[in-house]
């Protein structure tokens, strides 16, 4: 039969050579395809199903973070750039697979409740967080970057991944997240890792209040040179400014009810528990100087403008993708991004007060009001340029 065969591939050979051509093509897509559902969240899922956050919840609780808002996926943080880096995160996927099948539900709790230190290194977060950082890994990693497009991952080229996504070159740039913090000093000089500020950032996210315990305990063990609780105003600018009701080009200068001499207040007038650990004030905080009905007034403010910020993020999503469409199609998309980042901007400043309106509720009003203009205008301009 052997032989048979071999005889009729002879005879055919042009049919043959077509046949073989198509079987590659065809087996190498099957198996590209493969690749792609089993890297998607989804899959993922299966073996993380739980909600909220820790252990066996890793992917709701990706779903809801800044991670999963921007669209970095699984093997974008979990598997390291390139192609060889690809392949071996998903050889690792197949020996998580086996574990899946063959340990205790005791054992792997035990596991993924203590990740490897190096689960994720600080190398592998500035890739994207740092231009300098982008631009030692894309030189060191052996290989092509990618071959298909399968994650974003390995199309990070900065600076223009990360202006596009809002974000600040960590290791330069000393306003990150509305908190001025020198990332470039703790690193270099303290030696920390971004794991020892930032773990569980995705997965397990501590609250604000552990957060900046975390950093009080550090300042406090060191010396009086670093920020202590009375120095607010050094880290938290962008809550004074908000304050203030000023740093946003073309919009009217709007104080906050709160801010300046006539009000004669100061942060601990509101925050009051600083001195205890609790650094957020509550709506019961308020009425110490107003009437019970001064509740509402509060929770309204922080409803209403929490909706805002949701739908432009969605709208930030629409407009980002249609910019990355146009941009494909070699269309002249120069000024829209301007509009674009502009209104990203300006989104980012309020998202980075974290008081979704309470420091000064109309002035976050107009400065929302201004990105969703910009963003409406960047789509109708996409829509007439070419």
């Amino acid at each position: 039969m052997i032989k048979n065969i071999f005889n009729w591939c002879k005879r055919h050979i042009v049919l043959f050579t077509l046949l073989s051509v198509l079987a590659i093509v065809v087996f190498g897509f099957v198996n590209i395809q493969i690749l792609h559902m089993t890297s998607e969240p989804e899959f993922c899922q299966l073996c993380h199903p739980s909600q909220g956050f820790g252990p066996l919840a890793e992917v709701d609780s990706w779903e809801h973070s800044a991670h999963g808002e921007a669209g970095v996926s699984c093997l974008d943080c979990h598997g390291r750039p390139g192609v060889l880096g690809y392949m071996k995160a998903k050889l690792g996927g197949l020996k998580d697979t086996y574990m899946q099948l063959t340990i205790s539900a005791e054992e792997k709790l035990e596991i993924l409740s203590n990740p490897h230190e190096n689960l994720v290194p600080s190398w592998h977060c500035l890739y994207c967080h740092s231009d300098e950082g982008n631009r030692q890994v894309r030189s060191n990693t052996k290989g092509p970057m990618k071959l298909v497009n399968m994650r974003m991952l390995d199309d990070v080229v900065n600076p223009s991944f990360r202006e596009r996504k809002g974000l600040a070159d960590i290791m330069e740039e000393t306003f990150v997240g509305g908190t001025h913090f020198d990332h470039s000093l703790h690193i270099e000089e303290f030696e920390l890792s971004c794991r020892d500020c930032h773990f569980g950032v995705v997965h397990n996210p501590a609250t604000s209040t552990d957060r900046m315990n975390f950093c009080l305990t550090c300042h406090a063990e060191m010396s009086d040179d670093a920020p202590q609780t009375n120095d607010c105003n050094i880290c938290h600018a962008a809550q004074l400014t908000m304050n203030q009701g000023a740093g946003v080009n073309g919009i009217e200068e709007i104080p906050g009810l709160m801010y300046g001499e006539a009000a004669d207040m100061t942060c601990t007038d509101c925050h009051t528990g600083v001195t205890k650990g609790i650094y957020r004030p509550s709506a019961s905080t308020c009425t110490s100087c107003h009437d019970e009905d001064y509740k509402e007034v509060l929770t309204e403010w922080e409803t209403t403008t929490k909706k805002r910020i949701e739908m432009l993020k969605r709208v930030q999503v629409q407009v980002e993708a249609a910019l990355l469409e146009a941009d494909s199609a070699k269309r002249n998309t120069a000024e829209v991004w301007t509009l674009y980042q502009n209104g990203l901007r300006n989104l980012k400043f309020v998202r980075n007060d974290g008081t979704n309106g309470a420091h000064n509720s109309e002035y976050a009003k107009a400065i929302l009001n201004q990105v969703e203009d910009d963003f409406t205008l960047a789509l109708t301009k996409l829509d007439t340029i070419w």
